[in-house]
């Protein structure tokens, strides 16, 4: 099945994204949120220079059957290609919010629509990852209940390369041994990401 929304390349170089200011200490993921400077920059200029910007995250999640959607990333990505990563996610860009960012990436790269109303933000985990290759961003987090098949998926090509379901308990211990095979993820964002979704688990148990 052919994906409509799907993007041509594994990134646009011409994608500009509004500048944050640097998180504080005492920056609270389920309370504060990222500060914009007035700035916009290309996404050279944001990896080059260890710049702030904002992503969007989306998990999907099988509480059913304690399962997480991984994707792999095209070895044509800029930011570690090849590795399994997070179900769909990207750049916020200068003319969408967090949400619609969000729900972009779920049309672009798995070919999935939804409304936004079905997008509700988690946390924001400030993560400073220019250092290992990727960007200093302020990642925006949502988990989204996945029960229909993956019949339904239809990969952008150009950025996945494959999908998987994978126990959730094996993607936590993979993301806090940093396993090689994964993007790698700060503990802050794991320490969320896990709590999350064993929430989602135990109350598709009651």
């Amino acid at each position: 099945m052919a994906n409509p929304h799907a993007l041509d390349s594994a990134q646009d170089p011409s994608e500009r994204c509004p500048v944050m200011e640097t998180p504080s200490s005492s920056f609270d993921p389920y309370v504060d949120r990222p500060i914009p400077t007035g700035r916009t920059a290309l996404r050279s200029e944001v990896r080059r220079d260890g710049l702030w910007v904002s992503t969007a995250h989306v998990w999907l999640v099988n509480p059913s059957n304690s399962t997480v959607l991984l994707q792999k990333r095209s070895e044509q990505k800029d930011t570690f290609p090849g590795r399994w990563d997070i179900s769909a996610a990207g750049h916020v860009g200068c003319r969408t919010t967090a949400v619609q960012a969000a729900r972009a990436e779920l049309a672009e790269e798995l070919g999935v629509e939804i409304p936004v109303e079905r997008l509700q933000l988690s946390h924001v985990v400030p993560a400073e990852m220019a250092a290992v290759g990727g960007s200093n961003a302020y990642e925006h987090v949502y988990f989204l209940e996945w029960r229909g098949g993956d019949d339904r998926f239809a990969l952008g090509t150009a950025e996945v390369a494959a999908v998987e379901w994978r126990p959730v308990g094996e993607v936590i211990r993979c993301l806090r041994s940093n396993d090689e095979g994964y993007s790698p993820r700060t503990e802050q964002y794991v320490d969320a990401m896990e709590s999350e979704i064993v929430k989602m688990i135990e109350l598709d148990a009651e």
